[in-house]
Parts: structure tokens; sequence; C-alpha cells
């Protein structure tokens, strides 16, 4: 038997949505594309905050995107001062519970992305959904952004005409704190909602940018009346010491150790 012949049998029963998967790559493929054009066109500050609060993309350089349907966040002990190496995984449990420090509900598709200093742009990022106890509709998403300190843009850190309802606070540890809103997203459509709170810390060389909606790419135009998460618990995440681009507290990289690859199941979900 020809080689081609059997590989062409071991993937007899292999089925997939094409169509699906091909509206899903063009769609997020569009948004990355309008978003890199927007860093170009409106300036470091406002340019780093839509690449920040943008939908999700896989980018190039990644470990391989962590997806885990369950309801739960990664159990996470007290932590105890020790780090390791950012992982894909890492990010996303550390996400996951971050969240669910501040808030009771229930979660799906987590995602992350760690990236090694060859990497795009030195950037870290996880996503997740998170459907509160309290309230009414879809699951809104949860999005984390680890930057370079340098993509905040200069100092003073102040606010780009297109924030709503935008406040700038120094805090005492020396860190600038960011919080505003953004309505009506391109890609998710009217009524969406994000509250956005980012934490720039010139002793880290960090941006922390963490985002809640009202809604997620998946939900069809089911919307909530609010965001998931208020501006006040998106501070107490954004404001963690322990965020860093390359390395978190080992409990983060174990629990994320424990989340599951990508499967059509698990992704067919919410």
């Amino acid at each position: 038997m020809l080689l081609r012949d059997s590989l062409a049998d071991s993937v007899a029963e292999v089925t997939a949505d094409l169509p699906a998967l091909t509206r899903d790559a063009r769609r997020r493929g569009t948004t990355l594309r309008r978003r890199r054009r927007a860093y170009v066109g409106v300036g470091s500050v406002a340019a780093a905050a839509v690449l920040g609060a943008g939908v999700w993309a896989v980018l190039p350089g990644a470990d391989p995107v962590v997806v885990e349907a369950g309801t739960a966040a990664p159990s996470v002990g007290p932590l105890g001062g020790e780090t390791a190496t950012a992982t894909s995984r890492g990010v996303a449990a550390a996400l996951a519970a971050a969240v669910d420090d501040v808030a009771d509900g229930s979660f799906g598709r987590f995602r992350g992305a760690a990236y090694d200093l060859t990497g795009y742009d030195h950037e870290a990022f996880a996503s997740l959904l998170f459907e509160p106890d309290q309230g009414t509709g879809p699951a809104g998403e949860v999005f984390l952004n680890l930057q370079p300190i340098g993509m905040a843009g200069k100092r003073p850190y102040t606010c780009h005409p297109s924030f709503a309802d935008c406040a700038v606070q120094q805090l005492p540890n020396g860190d600038t704190l960011r919080t505003y809103r953004e309505d009506d997203d391109t890609e998710i459509g009217q009524g969406s909602r994000r509250l956005v709170s980012e934490v720039i810390s010139p002793a880290r060389r960090l941006r922390v940018i963490v985002f809640a909606m009202n809604t997620n790419p998946w939900a069809g135009g089911e919307l909530r009346d609010r965001p998931v998460l208020s501006t006040a618990q998106l501070t107490e995440i954004a404001r963690e010491p322990w965020w860093n681009r390359t390395e978190l507290p080992v409990e983060y990289i174990a629990a994320g150790a424990g989340l599951s690859d990508y499967s059509d199941a698990t992704d067919s979900e919410s």
C-alpha cells in the first residue's frame, strides 16, 4: 500500500465543520488586521489600548492555546512567593484564579498564551468566559494582557478622547491606575460594553490590562445589562503584585498544568 493510501485510510473517519472553521478564521483574521492598522494610525497610548482590549486572537510564537470547558476555576492554595517561567496554561490559570477571588460564578473557554523574549512584542495573554451567579444573560468575556511598559506610551499616562468614564490615579507604590469604558465593539456589535482597568508599573516595567464584557464573541448578539465584573473587581485583579510577563507564582503554573488541551467537544460549549 502506498503511503498516501495509508494516510487516507487513517483519516477517513475524521470530520470537521470546514465552513465554520473558515468563518471563524476569517473573522479573527479581519479583527487582527483591523487592530494592527489602528496601532499604526492612532498613536502609542490609544494604539496600545486598542491591541490590549481586542477580541482574542492567536498570535505567532505562542504555546498552543489552551481551551478548557470546566465550570470552576483551577484550585490554587496560598502563594508561597516562589516563581517559575510563565506558561500558556499558567497565565490562563492565574486569570481564572484572580477572577474567582473577586466574584462567584462559573467559567469556560480558558485560553492563554505566554511569550518568551523572541515572541510577539514580548506579551502574554489570557481570556475566559465568566457567568456570574447573579443576573441573567450570556457569559461575558474576561481578558488579560501583560505588556512591556513601552506599549503604554510616554508619561504622563492620561485619558484618550475615545475612553468613556475615564479616570487616572497615581498609586502609593508609584504605579498608575487607569480605568475606562468602551461601548459598541465593532467586532461584537451594538450594545456591547467593555469595562477596562489597567495598571502601568514602572518598577516592573509592565502594563497590565484587564477587561470584562457584557457578552462574548460566541453569544450570537445576546447581552447582559452590565459587564460580568465591575471596575472595582477588575482593578483588584489588575493590581495583583505578582503579575509578570515572563514569570508567575509556581502555584499558577502547577494549576495550569491540569487544564485540558483543545478539543471539539469543549470548544462547542458556550
